[in-house]
């Protein structure tokens, strides 16, 4: 019992460790992205276009097939029980609410982890594996400012982004569900765009940034925390991704209490 009780608080004590870690680790990507110099900046706009390439305009399609899915059959079960009790009124407060407003984040979030998040951490892991970190390091160049920046901003713009699209796509989707359904499409718009508010619209933009700069920052830091050669590759992907998802499902819940 003591053994697992002496276990437990180890436990906990790593990961206030790490969590401690990838605090600094955070501020201190914000701190390149201030010490920046002009030949930085050139070198960051050019790797961040490469990474927007490949987390936002490759992610498009899978988003679009996300969000239509989701959006048409949500509305599409709610259009017809809601007729049946005269409140389609609520169909607006569920399309904004539920989907617009938590889930479309949430999902775009949690899809860009997966992909973008894996393979940063699994680029980053095996550079650091190969040396080519302290290699950096050793002619006087920042892994931060050059590894970590780039992708960091790449992940903010990536995700804001897709979450824009995510929930206009959702809307035409939900405009398709409720037509077929027997409603007009003067009367679905009304009802949606009477439920959207201007909190809407900044919490979104809000969520976005800050998921984006979770998958920006923590598959980066799993990936240059790598250790165990080229066996902690796998194993620094799959905590990136962990980690990721479940600081986005926190930070969600943050976020509801907030508003709240």
């Amino acid at each position: 019992m003591i053994g697992a009780v002496t276990a437990l608080g180890r436990g906990v004590a790593r990961r206030v460790a790490r969590t401690g870690a990838l605090a600094r680790f955070f501020v201190g990507t914000l701190g390149a992205g201030v010490a920046l110099s002009a030949g930085g900046r050139r070198v960051l706009r050019r790797v961040m276009m490469n990474q927007i390439w490949f987390t936002a305009l490759q992610a498009i399609p899978i988003i679009i097939v996300l969000a239509g899915i989701l959006s048409y059959l949500v509305i599409s079960q709610t259009v017809r029980e809601l007729g049946r009790l005269n409140a389609t009124e609520l169909i607006g407060t569920l399309m904004v609410v539920a989907i617009v407003r938590e889930l479309g984040p949430m999902l775009t979030a949690i899809t860009v982890a997966g992909r973008s998040g894996t393979a940063i951490a699994a680029e980053l892991a095996t550079n650091t594996v190969m040396g080519e970190v302290r290699a950096l390091e050793a002619v006087g160049i920042d892994p931060l400012q050059y590894l970590v920046l780039p992708r960091f901003v790449a992940a903010i713009v990536s995700v804001a982004g897709l979450i824009l699209l995510f929930d206009c796509v959702a809307v035409a989707a939900g405009l398709l569900a409720a037509v077929m359904n027997g409603m007009s499409s003067v009367r679905y718009f009304d009802i949606v765009l009477g439920s959207l508010s201007l909190t809407d619209v900044w919490l979104t933009l809000a969520k976005g940034l800050t998921f984006g700069a979770v998958i920006g920052v923590v598959p980066s830091f799993h990936g240059l925390a790598v250790r165990r050669g080229a066996t902690g590759v796998p194993i620094a992907a799959s905590e990136a991704v962990l980690g990721s998802i479940v600081l986005i499902f926190i930070l969600s819940a943050l976020f509801v209490a907030i508003v709240q």
